[in-house]
């Protein structure tokens, strides 16, 4: 990504941690003013903290994007204040493991409000401004889970298999006025969402079983994904939407 410049506004939601915040210090060191969402008050604040300390631009924003009336105001308010949004990255996320008969209607909706949900409400509010002005790039995250399944994760699976579909479809919507929407479809990534609470030598455990499955031989860094999303955001990836890029060391291959 050497020489990349990526002016104008960026919003990245879940940035109060992981992969996202990984890409929003990125976007900040290639020159976005980037409008970092969690909802998380705190983690998401010390990540626009730490952009700004590193010379870049930055304001943090408290959101739950499955708050439908909470995304169409956080958005109207970046709009207001910082200009159009250029780049949008949508990674918010939570995961929690469950074999089908365990998984509850809450479990189920609560999954589809924040991944499927909160993709298409951001998505919604922000696109077709982009389309207006001719002018936009979209990452939305999936899974590796989507494209092979995953027992007792099958409602992650599906939300995350849903905005594989959502994504394609919007991308041939928008494509002709020049908005490009592509997804990534991280494998298993060294970040608190991967740990979920796990520490030691539970923790450590698990990364070596994982990385078993994996043909590079080790899980992935939030880098290695981030420099995709910055990738698909950029000019080296001006002809490329409606794509899914698995970032997963090769496991899709097994």
């Amino acid at each position: 990504m050497s020489g990349t410049n990526l002016d104008g506004i960026a919003l990245v939601t879940g940035a109060g941690s992981g992969i996202a915040r990984e890409t929003a210090y990125q976007l900040g060191a290639l020159g976005a003013y980037v409008a970092v969402a969690d909802i998380n008050a705190d983690t998401v604040a010390a990540t626009a903290s730490t952009i700004r300390a590193n010379g870049g631009q930055a304001t943090a924003y408290t959101l739950d994007v499955s708050d439908r009336s909470a995304v169409d105001d956080t958005v109207l308010n970046i709009e207001k204040n910082l200009g159009p949004i250029n780049y949008l990255v949508n990674l918010a996320g939570s995961f929690a493991t469950a074999p089908l008969s365990d998984i509850s209607d809450d479990l189920w909706a609560q999954t589809m409000a924040v991944h499927l949900n909160g993709s298409f409400y951001i998505c919604r509010a922000v696109v077709p401004s982009m389309a207006s002005r001719g002018q936009g790039a979209v990452v939305n995250t999936s899974s590796l889970f989507a494209l092979r399944g995953q027992s007792e994760a099958s409602h992650y699976a599906a939300a995350k298999g849903a905005i594989i579909g959502f994504s394609k479809s919007i991308a041939r919507e928008v494509a002709g006025s020049g908005v490009r929407i592509n997804v990534v479809a991280p494998g298993p990534v060294d970040t608190p969402f991967f740990a979920r609470g796990m520490s030691g030598d539970a923790l450590q455990q698990i990364r070596s079983e994982r990385a078993k499955a994996i043909p590079l031989g080790q899980i992935g860094r939030a880098e290695d994904v981030a420099s995709v999303i910055l990738f698909l955001l950029g000019s080296a990836g001006a002809h490329m939407t409606g794509q899914v890029i698995p970032v997963d060391g090769g496991e899709m291959m097994r």
